[in-house]
């Protein structure tokens, strides 16, 4: 005996999974917007906190006084890890060094000294300089002033693949 169509109130089991397996693909694209949306925050979240300790370090460089970094810094130097840098800071400037940074961020500081020249007046300035001789040799005299360029870069992990992404700061130093 057969059911007649207006009798019949249910579904298939076949015409059940056949509306799940669509409702899961309509739901697909949705799942990606989510899942890249949060990397991405993830992503932005880190380079701020990346951005933070490097502009930390750079301020904490740019406040030490130029004559102790003329003693510890005669040419150039890279200080690769957090224990170098704290041992730079508390050994050589003799300063209470910065707070490390957390994982999973890494920093590194380069130092370069760059010594000032007297530049001699040449070309147009050579023609101005005989005219007021005086000043051009007042500016001779000048002492010359060194001054420090560093970068900081701080390196953290990428969150959708493999290897790290970096933040590098630059300033200078100058007596």
């Amino acid at each position: 005996m057969t059911v007649p169509a207006s009798v019949r109130q249910a579904f298939t089991m076949i015409e059940v999974v056949v509306a799940i397996m669509v409702i899961a693909m309509a739901f697909v694209p949705m799942l990606n917007l989510f899942k890249f949306g949060s990397q991405g925050t993830v992503n932005n979240v880190n380079e701020v906190t990346a951005t933070n300790y490097a502009s930390d370090l750079v301020n904490f460089v740019r406040e030490i006084q130029h004559y102790k970094l003329e003693e510890a810094v005669k040419d150039k130097i890279e200080l690769k890890t957090d224990a170098e840098i704290k041992d730079f800071f508390a050994n050589k400037l003799k300063l209470n060094p910065p707070p490390a940074v957390e994982e999973p961020f890494e920093r590194s500081i380069e130092l370069k000294r760059y010594d000032g020249k007297v530049k001699k007046g040449g070309g147009i300035l050579g023609a101005i300089g005989a005219w007021i001789g005086e000043a051009i040799a007042a500016y001779e005299k000048r002492q010359a002033i060194s001054s420090y360029l560093f970068s900081v870069t701080v390196s953290f992990p990428r969150p959708t693949k493999a290897g790290r992404d970096k933040v590098r700061l630059f300033s200078m130093v100058v007596e």
